[in-house]
């Protein structure tokens, strides 16, 4: 399975929080690391523990769209589904983002901490919603025109994930940071010196979910389904298992 990896470095166990947000801060900054880094440059962190929590909405699960693609998924179940390089290379700037899969990855054990920058999920599809009432300028931002709500999330993840032949999925609200860094514990047995897609497993699913504090106005409320294959691109799918866990404005 395809990762990208830019930067890997080996450090001792029980690195404490500022180390921690030091180094992940040259790593964003491209700083060296031999040199003090400022205060100033340090990262902003998020740990896995953060998502406790997180799976129910705030509020209502809005799915802003088309109208005509609203009218398509109540007909026939039809729904697109994304992929983190479809989002980086979206050409409206309120979609697009460049960090989608990306992120910097801090994982530990008693024996080491590892930090690694690394581009992954090669095998998802991703549907991004709005957890709250439906905004229009939030509508019209994102040049759509309608909405539906999903009123059942489990029941709506579930028909997806078993019409996909998912081997994992999750949901979750968004957590928004100024920087992209995801801190876990990993099991003893980790295998620090194979750098492959293994790597990926510094950090559970949820490193998809952090997104730029510049998006924190979207309150995403993200659905990912991990699949056995690589790939390419987006899909368009009936999903018509789906359609009763949803209801129309």
């Amino acid at each position: 399975m395809k990762t990208l990896i830019s930067d890997y470095s080996l450090y001792p166990s029980n690195l404490p929080n500022e180390h921690i947000r030091a180094l992940t801060g040259a790593l964003i900054n491209e700083l060296l690391f031999d040199k003090p880094i400022p205060y100033d440059k340090f990262a902003e962190i998020t740990y896995e523990s953060e998502f406790n929590g997180l799976e129910k909405p705030n509020s209502r699960i809005i799915k802003m769209s088309k109208k005509e693609h609203v009218d398509s998924f109540f007909k026939n179940g039809t729904l697109q589904l994304g992929t983190f390089e479809y989002y980086r290379n979206h050409e409206n700037e309120e979609v697009k983002d460049m960090e989608e899969g990306s992120t910097i990855l801090v994982g530990s054990n008693s024996k080491n901490t590892a930090f690694i920058t690394i581009t992954g999920g090669f095998d998802h599809y991703t549907f991004c919603c709005f957890d709250g009432d439906a905004d229009p300028e939030i509508i019209r931002k994102f040049d759509y025109d309608s909405y539906f709500e999903i009123v059942d999330p489990v029941g709506f993840q579930q028909a997806i994930s078993k019409k996909l032949n998912a081997v994992f999925t999750m949901k979750s609200r968004c957590i928004y940071k100024n920087n992209k860094v995801l801190v876990s514990q990993v099991s003893e047995e980790f295998n620090f010196g194979l750098l492959s897609s293994h790597m990926e497993t510094l950090g559970n699913i949820s490193k998809f979910y952090i997104k730029n504090k510049r998006f924190a106005h979207q309150n995403e409320f993200r659905f990912t389904w991990k699949l056995p294959n690589e790939i390419n691109k987006p899909i368009i799918m009936d999903f018509p298992e789906a359609i009763k866990f949803c209801k129309k404005k």
